[in-house]
């Protein structure tokens, strides 16, 4: 690459870094123009009363295109339900004594995509549990990336009442109930979580929320710290595709929560926002002494590590550790990922 091109790249990451948090994610007002993504990785500017018409009339999503594939060590291939399939689940199929982690995929993927192949594989590898992906993708692989976020709302209803089915026919406790969402599966998961009506979820791992279109200022409309008992976000690309705000009853930082090492120009986001669920499933690997946080005064203040190790957290990893507050984690630039100290940051 010449100095021109890299000097164009550089010009190129700052307006989006000035540009970012005051268009996509306003904070006093909302902006006249939005930033959205497109399906060939680009960005491009749109109305927002062009994203409101076309949010409002939402794309027709059935209850039954969305799925559910069971899995469990007694059945690794998977049973395909949706919600009006659940009364034919065999207690071989989904077992109620083991905890259930429900995994749920974000735009442009489905209930075989990578992220939900590799969380599933690990978990029935390491414990006995029951795993559900959810499967969207009859909207999620809509190219046009406004009308895959007008379905988050209705597939968090259909999650929560399959939540809150099989806890008043399977006997279910919600308290073994973990919740993964990317990207857009973790808008997803809040909205699942604070429409059950059968208790509350024990604990959704939000892997960098999808920002584009959404608000701080509107928890109603994403995942929030009160979906769950606990809430632990984990951001990796925050202000582009992800979150960068504190969103959850704990927010992890990996590498400064931008941008991530082994992404090179990545400019679009896209390597940095897939890290987020790449880190997760190296956590449910990794021995605990590798997750570990470190508390410091601010994100200003790595440089202090070790200090104090009075308060200590985990990030991802299996089971979860209830934490509170923000924190810092390096990371190496591929898998495995950990091997560095995590870092708490006290400034929420």
């Amino acid at each position: 690459m010449s100095f021109i091109e890299l000097f164009k790249c550089f010009l190129l990451l700052k307006l989006i870094q000035s540009t970012v948090g005051a268009v996509i994610h306003p904070v006093d007002q909302e902006p006249n123009w939005v930033m959205i993504p497109t399906a060939s990785g680009n960005f491009i500017w749109v109305h927002r009363k062009i994203v409101e018409a076309k949010t409002l009339a939402k794309r027709a999503l059935e209850e039954s295109d969305i799925r559910f594939i069971f899995y469990s060590r007694t059945n690794y291939t998977g049973y395909v339900h949706n919600l009006n399939g659940l009364t034919l689940l065999s207690g071989s199929v989904f077992d109620s004594s083991r905890p259930t982690r429900i995994i749920i995929h974000g735009w442009l993927n489905n209930g075989d995509s990578p992220l939900n192949e590799h969380l599933r594989k690990a978990y029935l590898y390491n414990w006995d549990y029951n795993v559900i992906s959810v499967d969207w993708s009859a909207c999620s692989s809509d190219l046009n990336y406004i009308s895959a976020t007008s379905c988050v709302r209705v597939v968090g209803q259909v999650v929560a009442k399959m939540l809150d089915y099989l806890h008043e026919n399977r006997e279910l406790s919600f308290r073994d109930v973990y919740l993964i969402g990317h990207s857009l599966g973790s808008h997803v998961a809040g909205i699942a979580g604070k429409l059950v009506q059968g208790g509350r979820i024990a604990t959704i791992v939000a892997l960098d929320p999808a920002l584009p279109l959404f608000s701080v200022r509107k928890p109603e409309n994403r995942v929030a710290e009160d979906d769950a008992e606990y809430v632990q976000v984990i951001h990796t690309n925050g202000g582009l595709l992800g979150f960068l705000e504190p969103i959850g009853t704990a927010d992890f930082y990996p590498n400064g929560g931008r941008s991530q090492p082994g992404c090179g120009w990545n400019l679009l986001g896209i390597c940095s926002h897939a890290r987020a669920w790449q880190l997760f499933l190296d956590s449910l690997l990794e021995a605990d002494e590798y997750l570990m946080a470190e508390p410091i005064a601010s994100l200003d203040d790595i440089q202090s590590l070790g200090v104090n190790r009075i308060s200590r957290a985990k990030l991802g990893g299996e089971p979860a550790a209830m934490a509170y507050g923000l924190y810092y984690i390096y990371t190496n630039a591929e898998s495995p990922y950990f091997g560095f100290p995590v870092v708490e940051v006290n400034f929420r």
